[in-house]
This record gives structure tokens, C-alpha cells and sequence, in this order.
């Protein structure tokens, strides 16, 4: 059985009680009237304490309680009820509609069955009793309007729905973050996809592309916009054709935006766009892989004025400025030097000096130390009076960092564009990190510039002081040593001098383990007959000094006695790190091929001494006499290698 709770709570989905009378329901209790030729006739609805009539025909009554309502009785049982005469029905003697006004006598009523339960009936009276009740036909029709009102109450719920949806869907509309547009591709006469007209555009849009809903609709993007770039409309029109989604990351220049997003296609040659504004997104990453070039540049730049422009041009391209450059202040900060740098096409050259005061009240920021930021020179109150200068430049956007030396401004970076450009705190803050950069890398330079005058300085002296232990040598030991035994002597003090060579050469490089015995065999004019293989390993000065006499006293022992005496001898040279109990050493490996065999010396000279002492003086020397010739292997400390 069907109670009154189970049909209020079915009638809350058609949100129906109240409503004003409606002609479809009318017209369905007219017709039931007019069939059953009855008197009257309702469409009752049972709420949770009434029963409240949608449509009535003969009766001034639009609802009644539920105690007096004989529909309840169809509601309960749902199925269809007849009653020939209501005063003789025990069920309905004693109701208050029999019994007084209208003084009903005849009933019959139809449940109307919905999806969610029976919520009411279609019923039809008449105040005089009716032997047999209704006929087939009669009981019949009523039936099929019943079924007619259940559906117009179906209609209604959908309709709700819709509308629901709708609302739901405009709401979403209206508040979604990233922009919505929905609109029609236009095709001329071969089919082909050529502009669409705008259908629907969302605040979001309107926002990130300045295009007003209200300018746009009804339009095409063709007159919407001066200069489109044709990927959007080919966009559009395979998303269309080809029925799928359509990922895009394009650049609408007209607007000066950069636009990530989706078409996606409806039906009957619409389509829709969401789409979010990326361009500070992608302006950020860009600036970030700038300061990564810029670290390069920074890093391997050698001579400062290259690696200024070169920075320049990093900095430009991070941006997509016009121009970018450099220029060095006078003392009080008068006058500006200004180097070529870097600038697009058509800028013109800014090469040259510039008085600060012929360009607008500049003086002041920059004696403060800060940074000169212009959105638009026409308009700054600093440059407006002097606004030509700045346009002849074509700068109309302008930011002037200041670049540092021993606290106090020394020069300044320079960014301009040719249009106003509103600067950003992320933008000002990346380019006070450049110029710190730039700063940074200046002033090693110079450093290192001066370092170099310094060792070179240093490097003459010493080139002179051999020079004179040389020509004292000469002179003392002319008697006491053989030409072979003082030319060796003599030898061994160059291999010295070509060691500091190394620690102060004007490259400003360590000396490294390869570069020093390639330089001593290539001195031997011997380098094309030896191997040479190693990972790069930084030498401390008296590691330096003492490799350079090994390697000196090997290649020499060679020449006279090993592999380089004949001319098919070669010598392999090779060095590694190892480990070995639990720290790293350098191991160095000297194998001689092709040549005599050979053969342990009977007596050490001095040679033999310096050979024993290794690396770095401490041993660690292997001596191996074989018939493929001498083979040798050097162990050293691999830390005190590079600190000593």
C-alpha cells in the first residue's frame, strides 16, 4: 500500500504545490469531465497534510484536508476506484463532502503513477449517484488521461532539470578561472574552415584577452581581431572536422599574449575553447633559462668586453627587449659610456657618451644606488621634458640597474623597449640578480687580469734568476763537470723553469698533469713518438716542480738508453686514480716499447736519485728492467698531488 508520506515526498520532485493553473491540465480535466459526463473533475495532488487540486472543473474548492479526501483512497491502493454512491459506501458515508455541500454521491478516480510512487489521482464526481459506474470505454479514456498528466508532470521535472543544469552550467560559466568561448566555424564554398563567429564568451575570456562579450558576439574573430595569426583558425577547423580535441600553446601577437588551452568540438560546426593567459608563466621560464645562459657566459668569458656583450644579449633575449647594454659611469655619476651591446633590428646605435642631464632628472635615483625604472618616458615625470632624446633612442619602456665595484655605483645595465612596458617585481628583482652576476664575474676578471700582470712579473724574475744560476754554473763548474754531465745540469734547471711556466702561465690554469708532460716531450722533440692518457689532474706547486724533473730525467734515460734511442721505440704514458686503503692515489704508468731491452744500472748517479724520489719526493716508485723495455710506475697521495 501506498501512504501519504511515500506520495508528499514522490511530489517534491516536480516542485508543483502553489503553482498557477496551466492550460495543459485544465484541458485534461475538461476532457475528462466531458467524457465520463460528469459534473466535475480534478487533477489532485496528496501533500503531507492536504490534498491540493492542479486543475479543477465544477468546483470552487482548490485543496482539502486530507481526512476529507477520497482521492486518498486511490493513492493508498493505487489502483483505480468506483463508487456508484458515496452515502451508501461506509468508506465515504460519513465524509463531510457527502454528507454537506457539495453533497457528492458518484466516484471515480485513477492513480497517477510516477516514477517516484503514486502522488495523486485523476478523478471525476457528480453530485447524483451512477448505477454501474462507468462505462469500459469511460473507465478506459480516463485511464489514458491519467497517463497524459503523469507525463506532463514528467515534462515539468525535466524541464526543472534543464534549467537546473543550465543555471549550474551558467554559473560555471560565469565564475571558471580560465576562459570560455563557445562559437560557429565559418566555411566559404569549398567547405573549407575560413574564420568562426562568437557564440558565447565568459567573463574569464573577456579578462584575459580584453575582447568584451557584448563587442564580440554575433561577430567574427576575423573583424574582431586587426591581425590574426591563421593557426587559430586552422585550430578550429580540425578540432571541427577531425571531431577531436585540439591542444594548443600559440602566441596571439595582436594582443601580446601568450594562450595555453583546448578546442574542443560540439555539434553542427561548433566548437568551444577553454583557455588560460600563460604569458608571465612563460616570460618567468624564459628568465630563468636566461640566468642559466648567463651563468655560462659569466663563467667561460675570458676577455670583458666580449663576455659584457655576449651577456647582453642573454639578458635581451630573456626579456624579448629591443635592446639591451652596458655603460660605465664618471666618477660623479655626469655622464654615461655606453657600449654598442645588444639591440633587435631596426634599433638604432646607442654606441657613445650621454650626459644623464640631457635625458631628464636621472642624477638623483642613481646616486641613491637604485634602480632607474620607467614605465613610459612620455609620461615619468623624470623624463617627460627631455622625452625626445629617449624616443630618437626608440626607448619608451626603460630600466637602468647599477653594477657595483667597491661600493659604489661604477656602471649600469640597460634594458630598453620601444614601447611602454610595465615592469614587474619579478622582472626587476631577475635583472638585480644579473647585474649582481655581472658584477661578480667583472670584478674576477679583473682580478684574475691583475693576477696574471703579477705572475708574469714574477715569471721574468725567476726566467732571469735561472738565467744567472745558469751562467754561475757555467762559470764554477766549467772544470769540475763534463759538457754531458753540465748540459744535463742545465737541462734539469730548464724543466724548472718550464714547470712555473705552467703555475703562472697567462691562461690563468693550474698546471695540469698533461700539459706538463706533453710540454717536456714536446720540448725533446719526442711527443709524436709517446702516448699520452689521463684524466685531467691539477698539479700544487711542488708536486709541479718535482713531476717536471721526473718526467725530464725519464725522457732523457729514454733518448740514451730506452725506447726513444731507436726509431721504432715508443713510450706509453698513462695515469689514473685509484683507491687503495680507503684513499685516492694518482698512480702514474711509464712503459717503454720497441726498444733495447732493459737492463738495471750498475751504479745510481744523481739521476737515478731524482727518479726515486717520485712525484712529489716521497717514493713510491716501481722500477721494472724487462726486455720490452723499462717500465715504471709512480704513486703519490692523489690530495697532496693537487695541495703541494
Amino acid at each position: 500500500m501506498v501512504d501519504k508520506m511515500a506520495a508528499w515526498n514522490g511530489l517534491e520532485a516536480y516542485d508543483i504545490l502553489d503553482t498557477p493553473p496551466e492550460r495543459g491540465y485544465d484541458d485534461l480535466v475538461a476532457l475528462a469531465s466531458q467524457i465520463c459526463a460528469t459534473q466535475s473533475g480534478v487533477v489532485s495532488l496528496i501533500d503531507s497534510d492536504r490534498q491540493w487540486f492542479k486543475a479543477r472543473i465544477g468546483t470552487t474548492l482548490c485543496q482539502t484536508a486530507l481526512d476529507d479526501a477520497i482521492c486518498m483512497m486511490v493513492v493508498r491502493q493505487n489502483r483505480v476506484i468506483e463508487i456508484e454512491d458515496l452515502s451508501l459506501d461506509d468508506r465515504t458515508a460519513a465524509n463531510a463532502l457527502v454528507v454537506g455541500e457539495p453533497r457528492l454521491r458518484f466516484y471515480a478516480g485513477v492513480p497517477l503513477r510516477t516514477p517516484f510512487g503514486t502522488i495523486g489521482a485523476l478523478a471525476v464526481f457528480d453530485p447524483v449517484p451512477r448505477p454501474g459506474g462507468l462505462t469500459p470505454m469511460q473507465r478506459a479514456s480516463l485511464e489514458k488521461l491519467a497517463g497524459l498528466a503523469v507525463d506532463l508532470l514528467e515534462l515539468r521535472r525535466q524541464s526543472m532539470a534543464q534549467e537546473k543544469a543550465r543555471t549550474r552550467w551558467r554559473s560555471l560559466f560565469q565564475t571558471m578561472q580560465d576562459g570560455f568561448i563557445i562559437a560557429r566555424v565559418e566555411r566559404d564554398e569549398t567547405g573549407r574552415v575560413i574564420d568562426w563567429c562568437y557564440n558565447e564568451i565568459n567573463p574569464a575570456a573577456e579578462a584575459q584577452t580584453g575582447i568584451l562579450a557584448s563587442e564580440a558576439i554575433g561577430r567574427t574573430t576575423c573583424d574582431v581581431f586587426k591581425a590574426l595569426e591563421p593557426y587559430w583558425i586552422e585550430f578550429a577547423g580540425r578540432a571541427v572536422d577531425e571531431s577531436r580535441p585540439i591542444p594548443f600553446l600559440k602566441e596571439a601577437r595582436d594582443l601580446g599574449r601568450i594562450y595555453e588551452g583546448m578546442f574542443y568540438p560540439l555539434e553542427q560546426d561548433f566548437f568551444s575553447i577553454t583557455f588560460r593567459d600563460v604569458t608571465e608563466r612563460m616570460a618567468a621560464e624564459k628568465r630563468q633559462s636566461g640566468l642559466v645562459a648567463l651563468a655560462d657566459v659569466l663563467r667561460d668569458g675570458r676577455d670583458i668586453a666580449a663576455m659584457i656583450t655576449q651577456a647582453m644579449a642573454v639578458i635581451g633575449k630573456a626579456f624579448g627587449a629591443d635592446r639591451a647594454t652596458y655603460g660605465e659611469l664618471d666618477h660623479e655619476i655626469e655622464t654615461l659610456t655606453v657600449a654598442e651591446g645588444w639591440s633587435l633590428p631596426g634599433m638604432p646605435a646607442i654606441m657613445g657618451t650621454y650626459r644623464f642631464d640631457d635625458y631628464g632628472n636621472l642624477r638623483q635615483t642613481l646616486l641613491a644606488g637604485e634602480a632607474l625604472v620607467i614605465t613610459d618616458v612620455v609620461t615619468d615625470p623624470r623624463t617627460c621634458d627631455e622625452s625626445e632624446g629617449w624616443l630618437a633612442l626608440k626607448a619608451r619602456g626603460v630600466i637602468n640597474i647599477p653594477v657595483r665595484e667597491d661600493g659604489r655605483n661604477v656602471a649600469l645595465m640597460l634594458v630598453h623597449f620601444s614601447t611602454p612596458h610595465e615592469w614587474t617585481r619579478d622582472e626587476i628583482h631577475w635583472l638585480h640578480n644579473a647585474a649582481d652576476r655581472l658584477e661578480v664575474a667583472i670584478a674576477r676578471r679583473r682580478a684574475d687580469e691583475m693576477q696574471a700582470v703579477v705572475n708574469g712579473e714574477i715569471a721574468h724574475r725567476l726566467r732571469n734568476t735561472l738565467a744567472m744560476v745558469q751562467a754561475v754554473a757555467r762559470m764554477t763548474l766549467r772544470d769540475a763537470l763534463s759538457k754531458e754531465e753540465a748540459n744535463r745540469f742545465y737541462e734539469r734547471l730548464q724543466s724548472l723553469g718550464r714547470a712555473h711556466d705552467l703555475l703562472h702561465g697567462d691562461d690563468q690554469r693550474a698546471a695540469h698533469l698533461g700539459d706538463l708532460v706533453a710540454n717536456i716531450l714536446r720540448d725533446a722533440s719526442m711527443l709524436e713518438r709517446c702516448r699520452l692518457n689521463g684524466p685531467v689532474i691539477r698539479l700544487g706547486s711542488r708536486a709541479a716542480m718535482s713531476t717536471a724533473l721526473l718526467i725530464h730525467e725519464m725522457t732523457t734515460n729514454a733518448c740514451k738508453h730506452g725506447a726513444l734511442r731507436v726509431p721504432e721505440g715508443e713510450i706509453d704514458i698513462h695515469w689514473e686514480i685509484m683507491c687503495a686503503n680507503g684513499n685516492q692515489e694518482l698512480v702514474l704508468h711509464w712503459e717503454e716499447r720497441n726498444g733495447p731491452p732493459a737492463v738495471t744500472p750498475v751504479r745510481g748517479g744523481f739521476g737515478s736519485r731524482l727518479i726515486s724520489f717520485g712525484l712529489i719526493g716521497t717514493g713510491g716508485v716501481v722500477l721494472r728492467y724487462e726486455p720490452e723495455g723499462l717500465s715504471a710506475s709512480f704513486r703519490a697521495d692523489a690530495e697532496k698531488i693537487m695541495r703541494t
